[in-house]
């Protein structure tokens, strides 16, 4: 773990005897063993993070620890990175949005967008999964100079997310606003020097669109169905890419499926009222946006936002089954995995939130992790609720990834940090911003 102060920054206390001869972290060799957590259940449940961020000392604002404490806070008023590399963190209006773990190079690869409106940019950014170390890959970033651009390649704009396709090229889902819902793209990137191509364009004759069934049609847009900003997907099958939309009024509400060369759409299922009456799969009619995608035992999962419904989709038949209605509350549906290890679907992202829950199938219950933890909510993996930098209210729609050799859940948390979560212990902490 490496902190890079950045800018002058007030003075942090470091050290300070544990209250207790043992100490909460499972190796005392830690740069954070003296500031352990000293209660019972905390050395019961011995972290194997760098630091115990379960103690309140340690993610206070005065007298706290940099990796505990609120990564807005620490990178943009303290002056302070944690991890080498270049940094996005004090970009205007910087976010990280999505991405997936790459396994092969040991390498987190996310998306991230900053500025605002039409002016917004997109930027892919890869960081070490052991010291979580920071490398841009593509797109527009600045320096002291100002803002330059990394590889070659038309622009992202708002890059809501990057996913893996079975070719071994990396797909970024873009979005430029003012496009009267035709600001959908997919970007086809190089990992190996990240230059940029245009693989399809939301309502663009040029490339397969997906027809919105519309009688009267005032302009060429109106033919098709109106994509949306969130919600995105790569078959690992065939490459296709599962694009939601919706508006009652033009196309109905659902997914769609690209074709991998952008050539082709096809409807993945499909609910609502149409002039042309067309429906795909059946099942309870999906409101609002389709949000969540995840691949899982042959079929698609996703969560619809307006009526707060997790579905599973037959991808062959487009039929949907309703697996919950009207989640717990706060609900959470912005991002999806499945859990092999746990047999549970972790699920999260909520504007003004910190939810993250874990919904058991065979069970057919919700776990919500800063409230449902200990021995009367019959989850024995799950002995303590979620503690450090991951109980701050500013989750918002930021990604969650699993990692698989590890157990423990990624997040983009608080706009621009990566934090690790361990579910079984209930500790998290700061890893790169």
């Amino acid at each position: 773990m490496i902190i890079k102060k950045i800018l002058p920054a007030v003075l942090i206390i470091l050290s300070g005897p544990a209250l207790s001869d043992e100490i909460s972290l499972t190796d005392p060799n830690s740069p954070y063993a003296e500031r352990s957590c000293p209660l019972t259940h905390q050395i019961e449940h011995k972290t194997s993070l760098p630091a115990d961020c379960r103690c309140g000392k340690n993610r206070s604002n005065t007298g706290g620890i940099h990796v505990c404490q609120r990564p807005t806070e620490v990178a943009r008023n303290m002056g302070v990175n944690i991890g080498e590399g270049p940094s996005f963190a004090n970009f205007y209006n910087s976010q990280i949005t999505g991405g997936f773990i790459d396994y092969d190079n040991n390498e987190l690869i996310a998306s991230v967008q900053w500025d605002a409106g039409k002016e917004s940019k997109g930027l892919v950014v890869a960081y070490n999964m052991d010291d979580c170390s920071r490398r841009f890959i593509s797109g527009d970033t600045q320096d002291e100079y100002g803002h330059k651009v990394i590889a070659e390649g038309p622009s992202f704009f708002e890059l809501k997310d990057i996913k893996p396709g079975p070719d071994g090229f990396w797909y970024g889902f873009g979005y430029e606003q003012g496009k009267s819902g035709g600001g959908a793209r997919v970007f086809k990137i190089n990992p190996e020097n990240g230059n940029r191509s245009l693989i399809w364009e939301g309502r663009n004759a040029e490339y397969g669109q997906c027809p919105s069934g519309r009688k009267t049609v005032r302009k060429e847009t109106q033919k098709y169905v109106q994509y949306t900003q969130e919600g995105f997907a790569v078959d690992p099958k065939d490459g296709s890419f599962l694009i939601g939309f919706s508006n009652i009024k033009m196309g109905g509400v659902g997914i769609a499926r690209i074709s991998n060369d952008g050539q082709k759409c096809d409807f993945l299922t499909l609910s609502g009222q149409r002039d042309d009456g067309l429906k795909k799969g059946r099942g309870f009619d999906m409101h609002g946006t389709m949000m969540g995608y995840t691949f899982h035992n042959g079929k698609v999962y996703a969560h619809s936002s307006g009526e707060k419904t997790f579905y599973e989709i037959n991808p062959d038949t487009g039929d949907r089954k309703a697996i919950t209605r009207k989640g717990p509350k706060p609900p959470a549906w912005r991002h999806v995995v499945w859990d092999d290890k746990r047999e549970v679907f972790w699920i999260s992202g909520k504007m003004n939130s910190v939810t993250v829950t874990a919904y058991d199938p065979a069970k057919n219950k919700y776990l919500l992790a800063h409230k449902s933890c200990g021995a009367k909510y019959d989850w024995g993996w799950f002995p303590l609720c979620m503690g450090g930098p991951m109980k701050i209210n500013s989750f918002n729609y930021g990604p969650m990834w699993l990692n698989k050799n590890t157990g423990n859940l990624i997040f983009g948390q608080d706009l621009i940090g990566i934090v690790e979560f361990e579910p079984h212990i209930g500790n998290s902490i700061n890893r790169s911003f």
